[in-house]
């Protein structure tokens, strides 16, 4: 390890600069109304963190009631959209009636209700909630940034980097990202972010205990944290078996042993505490739903059992339709054939770093820059080699593991697991290209992220918006996810049926599919006359996502182009190949583009079409359209089934 320089007049300023940013992120927290600013609307998983917060700080507990209800509505009178609960027996109640302690544990038949999110973001906002109120959410995510910020620059410094480069290059590493989006999450991202600085910056400066303990609690907040902790584990049993002797390589093992036992108690530890509280290990598993516009407790009286969707999770991994078919239910969703499990992982490792809604290279972008720089020009260090090896485990943990979601959900901003892996780029910037770096991060950010960081509340209101446009355009859509693409958020634009579709597949038309619209260059869906398609936004580009279902082999599929008010050019893509059409007011034309099998999703396949419109004129309506166009898919034999979700 390298000797953090002593504290100079670098130093000073450096530091100076970062508790200057600290404290404008802490104005900028405490200034924020977040129910006034987001118009009284919840994102993302903040309904339940906002109540779990709350109930810690007025009634100190997780147990979601009547009154949690009536809380949360005194800020946001549509309720906790998206509020995330479960039902469970076993935790630990008050009994004032009872032997002391005058605490006893729920029995089956008095099962309650219970908040169904990890608890270490709200206990540790619980107490800023009760002195401020809703800011307290918002403080919190302002002083773990800026702890994160701080213990980032002593490890740059820790690697002898100077002072000025150091605080530039943590500056553009963190917060040159989609990072400050998540200040307005009331969320645990950057609690996440933090203590994983936290367990590397420890390790890197000889306290391995403590890093084990910090890394224990980043992995209760998300469990592919505890793979970050590869430097702290895999550093003793390099050390070792350099050493060339076996008592060496034994000592290694055994100091990577006392570590993971110390990370491994401080998890359950936490666990403990869930089920302290609710009776359970798993805050995900059980009896667990997601509940929009009608919760349990409200005015019309509404149950547990009578609304709400299951979300719940028991397995690691999806599931497997070779494996788990008689496992999967309403809580659990539709199981995957292996093939398509497999076949996804292949386009996830490109999507994970150039995709359009998740890929690290527009929201991360420093940090793509620092693993180019580490892995074409170096130079490079043992304590960069093991961050990568965190990197790449906990980047295919989240591929692996949830390979249809493996970026945070439909309501995210870029790929908000990658907060907690965007530490270890903290030892991925090469000595001595550290401008580079910061150069490459701003330029990137410049590009991609400036509309998103000059309004970061709309952005979340809308997490799409910003994809459908401008330089995200030129980066695929992650199709492997695409149910959950954050620009479907918008309802018009996903799984629009054309023909009869039965039940997510299931007794479909052989020739009937589903429409996924990406982008602002269509209007969506219609029926003009009595042929259904879609118009085309006068002089712009459109992409759009057929997705077929495999009763048949599509061999080609069919655009019919009809000429609106004043004709169109139209350009006609897909793959490699393209067209242009011609086409006056009211002439149709059709144009056949063969198709291979198309990248394969739940027993269906995906096939993705760029047109273009050159130029249009407004309808009565006052809408510039240029032409109308219809879909039509030609088959071969059938050959399968489909059981898509």
């Amino acid at each position: 390890m390298a000797v953090v320089p002593g504290p100079g007049s670098g130093d000073r300023r450096a530091r100076a600069i970062l508790v200057t940013v600290a404290v404008l992120l802490v104005g900028l927290a405490v200034s924020t109304d977040l129910p006034s600013v987001s118009e009284h609307e919840f994102w993302g998983d903040g309904a339940t963190y906002y109540a779990m917060a709350w109930s810690l700080a007025r009634d100190h507990d997780v147990r979601y009631e009547g009154a949690d209800l009536e809380r949360v509505r005194r800020e946001y009178p549509a309720g906790p959209q998206g509020l995330f609960v479960k039902r469970s027996s076993g935790g630990l109640t008050l009994d004032p009636d009872g032997p002391f302690p005058w605490v006893r544990r729920v029995r089956p038949d008095e099962a309650r209700l219970y908040f169904a999110k990890g608890l270490a973001y709200p206990l540790v906002a619980a107490p800023l909630v009760a002195l401020v109120g809703t800011r307290g959410l918002l403080l919190t995510n302002a002083l773990v940034l800026g702890l994160a910020l701080w213990l980032a620059y002593a490890v740059l410094r820790r690697r002898g980097v100077d002072a000025g480069r150091s605080v530039v290059t943590v500056v553009v590493l963190i917060l040159a990202t989609v990072a400050p989006v998540y200040l307005f999450w009331p969320a645990p991202e950057l609690l996440g972010l933090a203590l994983v600085t936290a367990g590397l910056a420890a390790w890197f400066s000889g306290r391995p205990l403590l890093s084990a303990a910090f890394f224990g609690l980043a992995g209760y907040v998300k469990w592919p944290n505890l793979l970050m902790a590869a430097p702290l584990g895999f550093e003793p049993l390099v050390e070792g078996w350099r050493s060339g002797r076996w008592p060496g390589a034994g000592a290694g093992l055994k100091e990577s042993a006392r570590r993971g036992v110390v990370m491994g108690l401080t998890v359950a530890g936490l666990l403990a505490m869930n089920v302290a509280f609710t009776g359970e290990l798993n805050y995900q598993g059980g009896e667990r739903k997601t509940f929009y516009d009608r919760f349990p407790f409200d005015e019309q009286g509404t149950t547990f059992d009578a609304a709400g969707q299951w979300m719940t999770t028991e397995s690691l991994g999806p599931l497997v339709a070779e494996r788990d078919d008689e496992g999967t239910s309403e809580r659990t969703g539709p199981a995957r054939a292996r093939v398509e499990i497999w076949e996804s992982l292949v386009w996830n490792l490109g999507y994970y770093w150039i995709g359009r809604f998740g890929g690290a290279l527009a929201y991360f972008g420093g940090a793509v820059v620092a693993l180019l720089l580490f892995a074409l020009v170096g130079p490079r260090s043992r304590a960069g080699g093991l961050a990568l090896v965190a990197v790449l485990l906990s980047a295919f943990a989240y591929m692996w593991i949830i390979p249809d979601n493996w970026y945070g959900g439909g309501g995210t901003v870029g790929n908000r697991y990658f907060l907690s892996i965007l530490p270890a780029f903290l030892f991925l910037v090469p000595r001595g290209r550290e401008w580079g770096v910061a150069l490459g991060g701003v330029a990137l950010c410049g590009v991609f992220l400036s509309p998103v960081l000059l309004s970061p509340v709309e952005h979340s209101r809308r997490p799409g918006d910003h994809a459908t446009r401008g330089p995200f355009r030129l980066l695929p859509a992650e199709l492997t996810m695409l149910n959950d693409l954050s620009v479907f958020t918008e309802s018009w634009r996903k799984k629009r049926p054309f023909g009869f579709v039965g039940n997510a597949g299931r007794h479909a038309d052989p020739d009937a599919y589903n429409l996924y619209f990406l982008d602002n260059g269509t209007f969506g869906k219609e029926t003009f006359g009595e042929r259904q398609g879609f118009w085309l936004r006068a002089g712009k580009p459109a992409e759009v996502v057929v997705r077929a279902f495999d009763l048949a082999p599509v061999r080609q599929i069919v655009v019919r182009l009809s000429g609106g008010p004043m004709g169109d050019v139209v350009s006609v893509r897909r793959a490699w190949s393209s067209h242009r059409v011609s086409v006056s007011p009211g002439q149709t034309r059709e144009v056949k583009l063969a198709v291979g099998r198309g990248l394969r999703y739940y027993d269906t396949y995906l096939h993705v079409l760029h047109l273009g419109s050159r130029r249009g004129a407004s309808l009565p309506d006052g809408r510039a359209v240029g032409a109308f166009v219809e879909i039509r898919l030609e088959l071969g034999p059938p050959f399968a089934t489909a059981s898509g979700p």
